[in-house]
């Protein structure tokens, strides 16, 4: 067994000023679905931490109750990023938050080093005034840019917008990403990718608790899959899957582990070392309405 530290899913979250990712950060610190999450943001004072909630603060790092922590970037992204490592066997993935006028693409990179692994880039969009901003001339080229490296799209104040809003963001976002847009407000497994902790030990695909009336599904697997079947898998995906994550044996490659990622229209295959003894298995989330058997019948492609 492989005694390396698992490498942190590290999820980028993108989008222009007054999109809504502080709002959206703070929802996660507060209800992180029972994982501890590392999120790193420019400024303490954006984030509001619930009393309860706050267990002792050390220089730039906030401790919460809850596992998670807040760390800020005032020495710097890659520095931060150090101190976030050091703190790998407390926490179970790292959550940036890019400046409002920064190109969250460009960041995700940085999910790359040791230590971490590419979870995907959500952007936040305001529909009341994404699209007019797309066409300023100051700082239309930086929200079109953002929108097109994302891999999932949200659409924040869903709450506030009319229904014409909604459907003519959604609309010009068809033309603008090829990624996921989905609505505010949307749970934690789906905004960062489901866990595999509490996934029981039956080689047949089962139901896991709905975050919020979305679609859960797991499955175990026996000994390594075919790369084949990977292809299929791929290629198979049901229209309602916004995330997935599998850790997998591959036949090609039985001694490494083999990371499946869905984050909204983009699937990664990655090795991200050896095998290091673990359940090999596999998570999706759907949005409400996908047939679970569509679901189940993916999943059992991997074999």
């Amino acid at each position: 067994m492989s005694t390396e530290p698992d490498r942190l899913p590290l999820t980028v979250i993108g989008g222009y000023l007054g999109a809504g990712k502080t709002t959206l950060l703070n929802g996660i610190l507060a209800e992180p679905d029972g994982q501890r999450i590392a999120v790193l943001v420019n400024d303490f004072g954006d984030v509001d931490i619930d009393g309860r909630l706050l267990a002792s603060v050390d220089g730039d790092v906030l401790t919460l109750a809850n596992g998670c922590i807040c760390c800020s970037m005032v020495d710097g992204f890659a520095e931060t990023l150090e101190t976030v490592r050091g703190f790998a066997d407390r926490i179970d993935r790292v959550v940036v938050e890019v400046s409002g006028v920064g190109e969250p693409r460009k960041v995700a990179r940085w999910a790359h080093l040791p230590g971490f692994t590419p979870d995907g880039v959500v952007v936040l969009v305001d529909p009341l005034s994404v699209r007019d901003r797309a066409t300023d001339r100051y700082v239309g080229e930086t929200v079109v840019n953002q929108v097109a490296g994302a891999d999932l799209v949200v659409m924040s104040r869903s709450d506030v917008a009319d229904k014409a809003d909604l459907a003519g963001t959604e609309a010009w976002l068809s033309v603008m990403t090829d990624a996921t847009v989905l609505q505010s407000p949307l749970p934690t497994a789906v905004l960062l990718g489901p866990g595999l902790r509490n996934l029981t030990a039956e080689d047949a695909p089962a139901p896991t608790s709905p975050p919020h009336d979305h679609v859960s599904i797991s499955r175990h697997l026996d000994g390594p899959v075919t790369r084949k079947s990977i292809d299929a898998w791929i290629r198979a995906r049901p229209g309602g899957v916004v995330r997935a994550k599998g850790l997998l044996k591959v036949d090609d490659r039985p001694d490494d582990r083999t990371v499946l990622q869905v984050c909204g229209s983009t699937t990664t295959v990655t090795v991200d070392g050896p095998w290091d003894g673990g359940a090999e298995a596999v998570v999706a989330i759907a949005l409400p309405g996908t047939p679970r058997a569509a679901l189940v019948k993916w999943l059992n492609l991997l074999g």
